[in-house]
């Protein structure tokens, strides 16, 4: 590969996972993996390996015991982001959001380990000659997601005031961030952290979406995570055949190709 470079996840290789399995994974999609199996079939523990590799994570590593061979090498691949899916209640007693809800606050304002939607936006302010590209890129995402609420009749607006937070607007009433479901914090969560890729090439983990998603929401988000950017590649784990169901069933890896 030239030098510097980057590129997207072309094979992945575990010898000796856990003591006893190899998995040996080639022709990796540069657009859409979708990995099926039952449980326990090392669909998580493929995308954990795959992100503690890329982020060259030593002491994550360590865990699977195996030999790990990624191409290309991790300072050779576009940015990873693990996108994982929440269905658990409060865990710190101290906090009163749910894991859920403070992934989402922290995708929506300030977050320190990347940008924020609060950040994208101010970008506005700073590089005013980008400005009008940057309404354009938030207008279609709030078509999308407004397509993705369309069953229930929400709306998304930003609230003016000193957060620049969301609302919903449905009929005559407001809905705030912490007021929508846990499905619908689960897709605007997995919405926002594909647009912040601001439509640049990077490789996007995903864990079991369809957790907390309607069905319809699970035939429809490739579609749309596609459409919020095309330059992405996915490698989204599943137990839901409506994941690949509408026009991605060539896109479907099996688990028990992949592992001896």
């Amino acid at each position: 590969m030239e030098r510097g470079k980057k590129s997207y996840i072309t094979s992945f290789d575990i010898e000796n996972l856990w003591g006893f399995k190899n998995l040996h994974w080639e022709n990796v999609n540069p657009d859409v993996n979708i990995l099926v199996g039952i449980n326990g079939s090392g669909k998580t523990t493929l995308l954990d390996v795959i992100y503690a590799y890329y982020k060259e994570d030593a002491k994550e590593l360590k865990r699977f015991q195996g030999k790990i061979t990624g191409n290309p090498l991790p300072i050779e691949a576009y940015p990873v982001v693990y996108i994982r899916s929440f269905d658990t209640p409060v865990l710190d007693k101290r906090k009163t959001e749910s894991p859920l809800m403070q992934e989402l606050n922290n995708v929506v304002f300030q977050n320190k380990e990347g940008l924020s939607f609060f950040n994208y936006r101010m970008k506005m302010l700073d590089y005013k000659d980008k400005a009008n590209e940057i309404q354009k890129n938030i207008d279609e995402l709030f078509k999308i997601v407004n397509s993705m609420f369309s069953d229930t009749g929400k709306t998304i607006d930003i609230q003016k005031g000193n957060n620049s937070t969301f609302i919903f607007h449905q009929g005559e009433h407001t809905v705030s961030l912490e007021q929508l479901s846990s499905g619908e914090k689960q897709l605007l969560l997995i919405l926002l952290k594909v647009f912040l890729f601001e439509k640049q090439p990077g490789i996007v983990l995903m864990d079991e979406p369809e957790v907390s998603l309607h069905i319809r929401w699970q035939r429809e988000i490739v579609d749309m995570l596609r459409k919020l950017n095309p330059e992405c590649q996915f490698i989204i784990s599943t137990h839901s055949p409506s994941i690949f169901s509408s026009g991605w069933g060539d896109k479907a890896v099996y688990m028990e190709d992949l592992m001896k």
